[in-house]
């Protein structure tokens, strides 16, 4: 099946069907998708001389196919430059797809420690929020309100269950803070929601540095943001909050330039560079909302399992303490 699909491809790009195709499956972690690979693909093309394809193949199972329809309806229209080519797709059900999409050559493995490469994704996050908001575009269902309510619950559990273990007592300190919020979460979604002029719209819904990557078209560097299968309507400040945090636990300097780097979304997105306290307090419920919605939970998970190797859980450690700081940010902001 794959191999029929990049022959199709090659064809629908070169006018040719290849000859003597031949693939090579490369696989690579994915966190939602059931398989993805790297294929690349070497043939003749109608001269008959030598010629080479790179595809990623992402299969998806369950809610992770929603990303197909996500592609088709929000990415190839309004955030074609700032992400991978949808190739081609080919379904198996009504849940289950195989993507095939470009296969971007990165200029480094991490360019966020250039300040320039982080303002660039601000930039263009910015743009492509301020497009879809005058858009009506149709994206899959997906209760995340109820996901919000499972995974806080999740959390609080597992922050529970930390306090019979005295070396992450630590992270058990702000557990009121986190119960707190997650009952008001329902009622600060709604505000957080309707927050002019941001509003709810189309968003990517998981924007960090392990889902963005830097490549070099035109002569010039370009952001791209990869993994659309968690877009879903929000607010802009979700996709912002969560880049910012995600990159000032990665970056120290991201903490100096996080006003920086704020104010220049807004402008992107078409506002005055002014943070006031209203827009302060909607991106510190937004990052609450992204903290509760899986993130917390996740490093929890890890910090409390023996199988995780030792840099793993001390790592998640530190994550867990980073978003818990943005709960209790959003706490304050919320007396």
């Amino acid at each position: 099946m794959t191999s029929q699909a990049v022959g199709e491809i090659i064809a629908a790009r070169t006018g040719t069907p290849p000859a003597d195709l031949q693939l090579e499956r490369k696989r690579f972690g994915g966190a939602e998708a059931t398989e993805t690979a790297v294929v690349t693909a070497r043939y003749l093309d109608g001269r008959n001389r030598p010629a080479m394809l790179r595809v990623v193949v992402k299969h998806l199972e369950g809610r992770p196919a929603r990303e197909a329809a996500v592609y088709r309806n929000l990415v190839a229209e309004h955030a074609a430059e700032m992400a991978p080519e949808l190739l081609h797709v080919r379904m198996l059900g009504p849940d289950s797809a195989l993507m095939f999409l470009e296969a971007v050559r990165r200029i480094n493995a991490w360019p966020w420690r250039d300040p320039a490469a982080a303002d660039g994704m601000l930039a263009q996050l910015g743009r492509f929020h301020a497009a879809v908001g005058e858009s009506d575009i149709a994206l899959p269902e997906w209760n995340f309100e109820k996901e919000i309510a499972s995974m806080a619950h999740g959390a609080e559990w597992m922050l529970d269950e930390h306090r019979k273990n005295p070396e992450l007592a630590e992270l058990t300190r702000d557990l009121r803070k986190v119960g707190r919020i997650a009952e008001a979460m329902p009622r600060l979604r709604r505000q957080l929601l309707a927050e002019k002029p941001f509003g709810c719209r189309p968003i990517h819904g998981d924007v960090h540095p392990g889902n963005a990557l830097v490549r070099r078209r035109r002569g010039r560097h370009e952001p791209v943001l990869i993994d659309w299968g968690r877009a879903r309507l929000g607010s802009p400040l979700e996709d912002l909050s969560n880049w910012l945090q995600s990159l000032h636990f990665w970056e120290a300097e991201a903490q100096r330039l996080h006003d920086t780097y704020f104010s220049r979304y807004l402008s992107a997105f078409g506002m005055p560079r002014r943070l006031t306290a209203d827009i302060r307090a909607a991106y510190w419920i937004a990052g609450a909302s992204n903290a509760l919605a899986g993130a917390l939970l996740h490093h929890l998970v890890i910090v409390a399992d023996p199988q995780q190797r030792k840099a793993d859980r001390t790592t998640s450690f530190q994550a867990a303490r980073h978003w818990l700081r943005v709960i209790r940010r959003a706490n304050a902001w919320t007396m």
